[in-house]
């Protein structure tokens, strides 16, 4: 017994997360990513512009490039956060800039892919269309990292890394598309895949301030509960398509490298032997 509580111990202090920011430094740095004014809406133009771009050229550059500056992950880490200390002001700060961020890009993406001459859809643009239960995982486990990025003092490169894995910015320039050509299919499977990465970014900030104990603003255990509640059906709601679309792709994989059945090689023979007489036709 004794032995265990050692290793409990030392585990406990291994894997303990200590903030390099005091509550202030923490609350101002959300606060800023919040903001949707200024240099916040001028970096939100350029990434959508960069990411349009690059979903229409295929060029992976400028899609990297858009996610790293987007600031759309401000708001949704603003919002979790608030929720979190019980600050009712971020909570509904957050909230509000998200949805103004998300409308604003979404109608920004359209028009430009609406006055686009090149319209072809691309590999990026593909794979932007569906996000499964993995990207559900890649979303909240970043969503984690950036949290931990934001309580060191140099966490820039983890903040960049969340932003280039989560991918906000072009989830909704793929919807976007879709929205320009009349696409539903497009547009709801961009917004999903946008709006499954910012729920989860979320709620990985969110478990991760309540389980450091940050400071709380009200203590009024009931002053978010019904968001918290909201929170949990959504979560439940959007991880069912996700397991879906994952379940789709290992039966296409599967379906993919299962042994081919001796009457299957023999229709495949068949119709090659008729390609080679068809060509021999044609040669005479």
């Amino acid at each position: 017994m004794a032995k265990l509580n050692v290793i409990r111990r030392y585990l406990g202090l291994q894997f303990h997360i200590q903030s390099e920011e005091d509550f202030n430094g923490i609350y101002n740095e959300v606060l800023d990513g919040v903001v949707m004014k200024g240099a916040n809406l001028w970096v939100l133009g350029i990434a959508m512009i960069m990411a349009c771009i690059g979903l229409t050229t295929n060029s992976i550059s400028a899609v990297i490039g858009a996610m790293l500056i987007s600031p759309l992950m401000g708001p949704i880490i603003g919002f979790s956060f608030g929720l979190a200390i019980n600050d009712t002001n971020l909570r509904r700060r957050g909230i509000q800039n998200w949805l103004v961020m998300t409308m604003v890009s979404l109608l920004a993406a359209t028009l430009f892919f609406l006055l686009n001459p090149f319209d072809n859809s691309t590999e990026m643009l593909e794979a932007f269309k569906k996000a499964s239960i993995f990207d559900i995982a890649l979303a909240f486990f970043g969503g984690m990292a950036g949290f931990i990025g934001i309580l060191k003092k140099e966490g820039v490169k983890i903040i960049a890394g969340v932003a280039v894995a989560t991918a906000c910015m072009p989830p909704v320039c793929t919807a976007a598309y879709g929205l320009a050509h009349g696409n539903f299919s497009i547009f709801i499977g961009g917004f999903y895949f946008y709006f499954i990465n910012c729920l989860f970014i979320g709620w990985a900030t969110f478990l991760l301030t309540r389980y450091l104990k940050i400071q709380k603003i009200d203590n009024n255990k009931n002053l978010s509960k019904k968001s918290i509640v909201l929170w949990d059906v959504l979560i439940v709601l959007m991880m069912i398509p996700g397991i879906y679309i994952a379940y789709q792709k290992w039966k296409m994989e599967e379906g993919k490298t299962a042994p081919l059945t001796e009457k299957q090689k023999i229709e495949m023979l068949e119709k090659r032997i008729e390609r080679l007489e068809a060509e021999q036709k044609m040669m005479k």
